[in-house]
């Protein structure tokens, strides 16, 4: 492959990687933890993980495709950095905002009950059954 477009490509795949490096990370740890999270964990973790992606790519393509005891230094930091990330994530699940939407779990409280009103019919009878018994 000719170097005058290896530059360019690589650049492609950083930022394809970010876009991946985000949507897997939305659909593994959720879209609402992601979007409680503080914005310079997000920015760098993503960054240091697309950078990682073509570090390894890089490397590989320096060596003729052979694995060195480089790019296996870059797979454990992108590990580190998946880890990290798993890690942020959790913290950001565990410490989440209370529902303030607590009105369905409660049930409803009786105050008073009304009794049924009584017709001038049933007060006699009622009468009658008292006074033959």
């Amino acid at each position: 492959m000719d170097k005058r477009f290896l530059r360019p490509l690589l650049i492609a795949e950083f930022l394809l990687a970010l876009q991946v490096v985000f949507t897997v990370w939305s659909q593994v740890g959720g879209q609402y933890h992601l979007d409680l999270m503080f914005w310079p964990w997000k920015l760098g973790v993503s960054v240091i993980a697309a950078t990682l992606v073509v570090a390894i790519t890089g490397n590989l393509l320096k060596n003729g495709g052979t694995i060195t005891r480089r790019s296996l230094m870059y797979i454990a930091a992108m590990m580190v950095t998946l880890i990290v990330a798993g890690f942020v994530t959790y913290y950001y699940h565990v410490n989440e905002p209370a529902d303030d939407d607590d009105e369905d779990d409660n049930p409803v409280k009786i105050s008073r009950v009304v009794p049924l009103p009584t017709t001038s019919l049933q007060i006699k009878e009622d009468d009658r059954l008292r006074d033959s018994g």
